[in-house]
């Protein structure tokens, strides 16, 4: 599994130099390697200064600076396609994570051990990564705040940024906008309508079946897709339900959702 950390660890190391190269004469303040809302490897984002809305026009301002540190409104980010970096990495860490947790991703898991485990190892990734961009790239990335960005963990962005930065006022400044004072207030449960309700009830019985089939779940789930009805269901449903049924694009099955993890999955829109 070293061979994984390691190709990974190269994977962020070209991927943000690319970022960099492009934009940093705008001003970078900022890095996140951000995860979507099923807490898988997304992509890697950067944010500029010149990106913030100020007095002076110019046409490169898209954020406020309320969004200065949020992560998920940020436009400078890997491109999504089968031969991108960032695609490898995704793949490469669900191999990884299967290799060393027979129940799929570890971020999922109750047991906050595993958590804490899995997020280490990312962190000492992310690390690395940096570490060689300015040792062996020579690259000053004092000025810049990496971090991890998980939707549905927000504490995560705090924790990561105090393992991976020394700190500065920028740093501070980071660490106070992601206290929890300072965070709009959010809903602690998803407000379900029966639609959506029945989606889901259709969506436990398709893995309910004693011998899972993923190519079948995820038939089904694209059948899903197709009712009427569908297109007005909670937007992490549709996602949740659209994610099954990309399974059945899956070169080897090697990454597709385990049946553990779908149910895990379902029973968050519970809680």
């Amino acid at each position: 599994m070293l061979d994984h950390l390691d190709t990974l660890k190269e994977v962020l190391i070209k991927e943000f130099y690319q970022l960099y190269d492009h934009y940093s004469d705008d001003g970078i303040y900022a890095c996140s390697l951000v995860f979507d809302e099923f807490l898988r490897v997304d992509y890697l984002a950067i944010s500029t200064e010149r990106s913030i809305f100020n007095d002076q026009e110019d046409r490169a301002q898209y954020l406020s600076e309320t969004e200065r540190w949020n992560a998920a409104k940020w436009r400078y980010r890997t491109v999504h396609s089968s031969n991108n970096g960032m695609t490898q990495f995704r793949v490469l860490l669900d191999s990884y994570f299967k290799n060393q947790h027979s129940f799929g991703n570890p971020l999922l898991e109750h047991s906050k051990t595993d958590q804490a485990n899995t997020l280490d190892v990312l962190l000492k990734l992310f690390q690395q990564a940096r570490d060689a961009l300015e040792q062996d790239y020579g690259l000053d990335l004092n000025r810049i705040v990496f971090f991890i960005h998980m939707p549905t963990q927000p504490q995560i962005a705090f924790q990561s940024a105090i393992s991976l930065n020394q700190e500065s006022p920028l740093r501070q400044q980071f660490l106070f906008s992601k206290q929890p004072a300072n965070q709009p207030a959010m809903s602690k449960s998803f407000k379900l309508n029966q639609n959506d309700k029945d989606l889901l009830i259709d969506l436990a019985q398709l893995v309910k079946l004693e011998a899972y089939d993923y190519l079948h779940v995820a038939h089904q789930a694209y059948l899903l897709t197709l009712e009427p009805h569908f297109v007005d269901a909670n937007l992490y449903i549709q996602k949740l339900i659209q994610h099954i049924a990309g399974m059945a694009t899956e070169i080897d099955g090697s990454c597709a959702m385990t049946q553990a993890e779908i149910q895990e999955r379902i029973s968050q829109f519970e809680r």
